[in-house]
């Protein structure tokens, strides 16, 4: 049995898109998935599964989203292995940066050199980041509610699905792991 964290982009935000937790946990329970925790209405969730196909899991989940829900949700599917590498590997924690600053982009693919180049040139002196594998690690420091460089600006330059989180959240899944 390996542990998995889902991380669903978009939903229960501006009132659109909802999908109540203890629902979602009863979805995923009933298609087979076990020891199912939630963390917070934006679609984190923590599982267990014998599957070790992480596509076969995303695609098992988005399609029964739709059907159980009536709309299409982007899932990420992080190992928990690769999601302690995650956490370990964040290089603003080891300049000491605040983690209330501090943001995790989790991209559906790995972008093209083009499209990392094409969203270089757009840097912002008080926005940080950097790219590894699939992720991109920010330091916000004026917050993320100010920020240029947000989600959908992210998946525009570098056309990729992404979805992000906070730090606070990003720790909290891995004390729940």
């Amino acid at each position: 049995m390996k542990t998995y964290i889902l991380l669903l982009r978009g939903i229960n935000v501006g009132g659109h898109r909802k999908i109540k937790m203890a629902d979602l946990r009863a979805t995923l329970e009933k298609i087979g998935f076990q020891k199912v925790a939630s963390y917070i209405q934006s679609g984190n969730v923590i599982f267990s599964s014998d599957e070790s196909d992480v596509s076969k899991i995303q695609q098992k989940i988005e399609q029964h989203i739709a059907a159980h829900f009536g709309f299409d949700v982007k899932c990420f599917i992080i190992s928990e292995k690769k999601f302690t590498a995650i956490i370990k590997n964040n290089p603003f924690l080891k300049k000491g940066e605040p983690i209330e600053k501090l943001y995790c982009t989790f991209l559906e693919g790995t972008p093209l050199p083009e499209s990392i180049q094409n969203l270089n040139e757009y840097r912002v002196d008080d926005e940080e980041y950097t790219h590894r594998d699939n992720i991109l690690y920010f330091c916000y420091h004026n917050g993320y509610g100010k920020a240029k460089i947000s989600n959908p600006f992210i998946e525009k330059k570098l056309k990729l699905g992404a979805t992000t989180r906070n730090w606070k959240t990003m720790l909290k899944l891995r004390d729940m792991i």
